[in-house]
């Protein structure tokens, strides 16, 4: 028997309302949390081992200003080299030396605002400023502990207000200076606790102004305001998700996550502001996507990844694909409350349906 328009509307009345009712039982259940997940995609590479332009020999550290273009720290060529984002040599700048715009091993690279370059000049214990074409501005700091001195600075960063805070290694402290290099403040010793460091190596700020220390030794990143209050930590020594094998570089994307560069584990990890892990990508090797001790980690405006793949001697370029997934757990507490809710709904419509003339319901 051909159904009547009623049963038609009834049935797909009820199909809308088991719809609705699927929705809200994802809610209530507190399971409509998909789980955001990233694809990270290997885009390019460029570099090899050498001195000739676009080559290098260790790369510590990368940066990438404003305009896209990426500058990246040829630590044992003891210079600067700048390219566009696809890899194409620009120029390079410095040599072996003492002298201004020379370098004894270039370690961490920053940028401000104006696109002026900022050098950890290593084991000449000092700071160098540059424009973006490698033209030398000035110059701070020399060997010592007293404030304003450096013991082999390993990374800088700048921020919004051009701050640059410095991790000074050697001396296990940061310390925060003007843009022309007037100290300002300073923390940490030598120890771990929290607030103290073994080799503070990587150095960045996230948007909210707070500062994220990679703790080398002590295998964990460090969170402090903008004038040195400690706030909080994660990590330990392994290689299990979340924890680490020196950690080098570290960065933070403009939502606040932050990326490590995962040193002896030969990854990058991610995480949330408060440490919370997200995802990692990286193994030993050669290959697209492998790496050999990565120390530098860089994000571009489009949210590319550059990684200075340091005994690879090579740059490596990764872009992230978003997606939504919901997780299997997620997905079996929804279908067991959606079942109850169906049931439950199915028996009070079936109770009150419209009856049709002829037919008992």
């Amino acid at each position: 028997m051909k159904p009547s328009k009623t049963n038609q509307v009834a049935n797909s009345g009820l199909i809308r309302i088991l719809g609705v009712t699927l929705l809200l039982s994802l809610l209530l259940a507190g399971t409509l949390t998909f789980a955001h997940a990233e694809t990270i995609q290997f885009t390019l590479k460029w570099g090899s081992y050498g001195t000739g332009n676009g080559q290098f020999d260790n790369p510590y550290d990368v940066a990438v200003d404003s305009a896209g273009y990426v500058y990246v720290a040829d630590t044992y060529n003891h210079r600067i080299q700048k390219f566009t984002s696809d890899g194409a040599f620009v120029r390079a700048w410095g040599s072996y030396g003492t002298e201004n715009g020379q370098f004894n091993y270039t370690m961490g690279l920053a940028i401000d605002s104006f696109a002026n370059i900022y050098v950890a000049d290593a084991c000449n214990n000092r700071i160098q400023k540059f424009t973006s074409d490698g033209v030398f501005l000035e110059t701070w700091g020399s060997s010592g502990s007293d404030n304003g001195q450096l013991c082999y600075p390993y990374d800088l960063v700048v921020d919004g207000a051009g701050n640059v805070y410095v991790a000074d290694s050697g001396n296990h402290r940061v310390q925060k200076f003007t843009s022309d290099g007037e100290f300002i403040t300073k923390w940490g010793t030598n120890g771990t606790g929290n607030g103290q460091f073994q080799y503070p190596h990587g150095i960045a700020i996230g948007s909210g102004g707070n500062v994220y220390v990679a703790d080398y030794y002590n295998h964990r990143v460090q969170v402090f305001n903008s004038n040195g209050t400690y706030l909080s930590q994660w990590g330990a020594y392994g290689s299990d998700v979340g924890q680490f094998k020196n950690p080098k570089g570290v960065t933070v994307d403009g939502t606040g996550d932050v990326y490590v560069a995962d040193y002896y584990n030969h990854r990058i990890q991610k995480f949330t502001s408060a440490g919370a892990f997200l995802l990692s990508w990286g193994s030993f090797g050669d290959g697209d996507g492998q790496f050999k001790t990565p120390k530098g980690v860089a994000l571009d405006g489009a949210g590319n990844i550059y990684i200075a793949d340091t005994h690879n001697h090579r740059v490596q370029k990764f872009s992230t694909e978003p997606s939504l997934n919901l997780s299997a757990s997620g997905a079996t507490m929804a279908f067991g409350v959606f079942a109850v809710a169906s049931a439950s709904l199915f028996a009070l419509v079936t109770r009150f349906r419209p009856r049709i003339p002829g037919k008992t319901n």
